[in-house]
C-alpha cells in the first residue's frame, strides 16, 4: 500500500486522540496522510511520497517550509531563551513592522492564534462601546470561539463531508448576541443594522470569505464601515488570511481603514501567533496604567520564537515578492480552469491574489485524486501559493491537476 505508514500512524493516533487528530479540518476519509517533513514548496509523507504543497498549512507558510532565513532567526532566538515574562526587543521589532504595513494599526498586541486575536478585538469593541452584539457574515470563519462560531455553518453542495464549525454546546444566550448577514449583500447588512444597530458593538468581516475563498466586494466592506459608524459600532476586519495579499493586507489594496484588525498566519513565519490592533482610542484600553484597563494575558504572548520568525518572514515578504506570487497564481488559476473545462467537469475556481479554491460536487473524489498525483491541497479544495514556487512548479502542478481530473468519474 502506497500510504501504509500513514494508516499505521492514524491507527496509533486514534488510540489517544478522538478522531485521530487534534485539528478537525485536517481529517478526511479513509485517513489523512501523515507528513514527515517539508522543504520549500514540497512535503514528504511518512511513507516517503513527495507532494507539491499547494496548501501551506492553510495559507500560513507564504515562504514554504524550512526557509533558511526563518530557521536561522528562530535558532538565534532559541539560543537566548524561548520565552520570558518581560518586554523584549523582538516584540518591538515585529510590532513596528505591523504598524508600518497597516496604516489603520496605531497600536498592536500579540496573541498565540487568530482565534485569540478575534476574542480580544471583540472584547475591546464591547468595552469601548458598552454594547454586546456582533454582526458577522453567514459562513464567516473567525476562529474557534463560542460567539464567532455562531452562523459559521454554510451548507453548499461542494462542502459535503467536510468538518465545519458547529453551534453545538454554545449557550443560547450567546447565540442571541450574534446576527449573521449574507456576505456581499449590502441590503441585508443595512436591514440588520437598522433593526439591531443600537445593541451592536462591532461588525466583524473577513475581506475574503475563508471557507469558500469568496472575495469580498469592497463596496460591501465600505458599507459595513459606514453602517458601523452610523450606529456607533466598530468595524473589525479579520485579515488573518488576507494579510498575504498586499503589504498592507486586503485593506491596503482598497484603502479601507477599519477600527480594529485581527492578524495571524503569515505574520508568525510558520510559528503560532496572532495579533490585534487598531485605533489608539480603542487600544488604550489595554494600557495597565489606565483606570479603565482591560486585562489581556497569555503566557506565550509575544514569545521570542514567534517574534523572530515573524520579523524574518515579513522582511522577505516585500511588495515585489507579493506581486510575483500573486502573478504566478493568476497563471495557475487560468490554466487549471482551462483544464477543468476541457475535461468536462463541474469544477469552479474562485481566487484572489495567491489564494484559490476549487468547488465541485465531487470534491472528495477530486481531493483524493490530487493526492494520488502528488498535489497536496485542502480537502475542501482550498489552495495557496508560496514564494519558493516558479513557473516550472506551476507547470508541474498543472500537469498533476490535469492527471487528477482524469481519475474522477464526472458522469
Amino acid at each position: 500500500m502506497k500510504t501504509s505508514c500513514s494508516q499505521e500512524l492514524f491507527s496509533r493516533l486514534e488510540k489517544v486522540m478522538p478522531g485521530g487528530n487534534t485539528r478537525a479540518v485536517i481529517h478526511y476519509d479513509p485517513f489523512p496522510l501523515g507528513i514527515e517533513r517539508g522543504e520549500g514548496c514540497r512535503v514528504w509523507d511518512v511513507d516517503g511520497n513527495e507532494y507539491l504543497d499547494f496548501l501551506n498549512n492553510y495559507l500560513v507558510l507564504i515562504h514554504g517550509h524550512a526557509t533558511p532565513q526563518i530557521v536561522e532567526a528562530v535558532a538565534r532566538a532559541a539560543a537566548n531563551g524561548t520565552a520570558v515574562p518581560a518586554p523584549t526587543a523582538l516584540q518591538a521589532e515585529l510590532a513596528e513592522r505591523l504598524c508600518a504595513r497597516f496604516p489603520s494599526i496605531e497600536k498592536v498586541r500579540f496573541t498565540n492564534s487568530g482565534t485569540e486575536a478575534v476574542m480580544m478585538a471583540v472584547r475591546a469593541a464591547r468595552a469601548f462601546t458598552g454594547r454586546e452584539g456582533i454582526v458577522k457574515a453567514e459562513g464567516g470563519y473567525h476562529g474557534t470561539w463560542d460567539q464567532v462560531d455562531v452562523g459559521t455553518e454554510l451548507e453548499t453542495e461542494d462542502m459535503v463531508g467536510q468538518p465545519m464549525q458547529s453551534e453545538q454546546g454554545i449557550p443560547a444566550a450567546l447565540v442571541g448576541l450574534v446576527h449573521s448577514v449574507r456576505y456581499n449583500n449590502i441590503a441585508d447588512l443595512e436591514s440588520t443594522m437598522e433593526q439591531h444597530g443600537e445593541t451592536v458593538a462591532a461588525i466583524i468581516m473577513e475581506p475574503v470569505l475563508g471557507h469558500l475563498t469568496e472575495p469580498g466586494d469592497p463596496e460591501f466592506i465600505r458599507a459595513a464601515q459606514r453602517l458601523a459608524m452610523k450606529h456607533g459600532a466598530l468595524l473589525i476586519l479579520d485579515e488573518v488570511v488576507t494579510s498575504r495579499l498586499h503589504m498592507g493586507g486586503w485593506q491596503g489594496m482598497f484603502d479601507i481603514r477599519p477600527d480594529l484588525t485581527t492578524l495571524g498566519k503569515i505574520i508568525g513565519g510558520g510559528l503560532p501567533i496572532g495579533a490585534f490592533g487598531g485605533k489608539q482610542s480603542v487600544m488604550q484600553l489595554f494600557d495597565p496604567r489606565r483606570p479603565e484597563y482591560l486585562g489581556h494575558h497569555g503566557t506565550f504572548n509575544g514569545n521570542q520564537l514567534s517574534m523572530a520568525a515573524g520579523c524574518a518572514c515579513l522582511d522577505l515578504l516585500d511588495q515585489p515578492a507579493i506581486d510575483r506570487v500573486n502573478g504566478l497564481c493568476t497563471q495557475f488559476v487560468g490554466r487549471v480552469r482551462e483544464a477543468a473545462e476541457t475535461a468536462g467537469t463541474d469544477v469552479r475556481i474562485t481566487s484572489i491574489g495567491s489564494i484559490l479554491q476549487a468547488h465541485s460536487a465531487k470534491l472528495q473524489d477530486l481531493h483524493r485524486a490530487c493526492l494520488e498525483e502528488g498535489l497536496y491541497i485542502a480537502p475542501r479544495g482550498q489552495m495557496s501559493l508560496s514564494t519558493p514556487m516558479d513557473t516550472g512548479v506551476i507547470d508541474e502542478a498543472v500537469d498533476a491537476w490535469t492527471r487528477a481530473l482524469k481519475r474522477v468519474d464526472w458522469a
